[in-house]
């Protein structure tokens, strides 16, 4: 095995490990000798790639590693790796894609990128809607504790777009819940007529931000088979997303 599959290999089990990662680890999950562990780990950590806790024993990402993080989350933010993946997607399956945010309670969209197949209504940036009414608001309110939840619905915004609507806050509730367990929601013929979406969320723990984006496209193809191929397609991008920005509520979710 090379040097460089090793340590891909040792990189991503600390990333499994979620914290310290002793030799033992290391020997146990990836069937390795002990003598050639404790050698491999005393090379990365003698270049950098790892260091060493004096008290607890474990590795920890040293500073090569933490520099090199540093770097890139100073020049690439969340909206960009969610953008870049996004666009992706929209070449490969046609649809059109949304990036938006929870702001005051609303969905606010940011980016739209169109596809081949539009829906007949397009939703520019700048927009808002409720955000209980979209596949993006309720991907982005199943990454709330249930505490904050109910402060949401109790919110005076919500509590007043919803005393003009027919929703239930009891099944609304129960939606953002089936968002949270399936890892993405989805949207048929809602705040957009004729038009359905599926969408996920992903969040940047060192900003406190979070973003969803969704692939719209027209109801007639919102086959079950068509929203489970979309849904698996948005939820591995988002945890490949997730991965990169440490956002372990997402990738601990699914």
């Amino acid at each position: 095995m090379s040097i460089l599959k090793t340590t891909a290999q040792i990189m991503k089990l600390m990333v499994e490990l979620q914290g310290g990662m002793r030799i033992n680890d290391v020997i146990t999950h990836l069937k390795m000798p002990k003598s050639t562990a404790s050698r491999i780990m005393s090379q990365l950590e003698s270049y950098g790639y790892l260091e060493k806790d004096p008290v607890q024993g474990t590795f920890l990402p040293g500073p090569l590693i933490m520099s090199v993080s540093h770097l890139i989350s100073r020049q690439i933010t969340l909206s960009d790796h969610v953008d870049i993946a996004l666009r992706g997607l929209c070449e490969r399956t046609g649809y059109t894609g949304y990036i938006s945010i929870l702001d005051h309670q609303e969905i606010l969209v940011l980016r739209v990128i169109h596809g081949r197949q539009s829906p007949s209504v397009v939703t520019w940036p700048g927009s808002r809607s409720p955000a209980w009414g979209t596949s993006t608001g309720r991907a982005l309110l199943a990454r709330f504790s249930n505490t904050q939840l109910h402060d949401f619905f109790a919110s005076p915004i919500v509590v007043s777009q919803l005393s003009g609507s027919n929703q239930d806050v009891t099944m609304l509730v129960a939606a953002v819940s089936r968002a949270r367990d399936a890892g993405y929601a989805t949207a048929i013929n809602e705040s957009v007529a004729d038009t359905a979406s599926v969408s996920c969320a992903v969040g940047d723990p060192t900003t406190n931000e979070a973003v969803a984006f969704c692939l719209s496209f027209p109801q007639h193809l919102a086959t079950p088979e068509e929203l489970q191929r979309i849904a698996t397609l948005l939820k591995e991008t988002a945890i490949r997303i997730a991965v990169k920005t440490g956002d372990t509520l997402m990738t601990g979710s699914l």
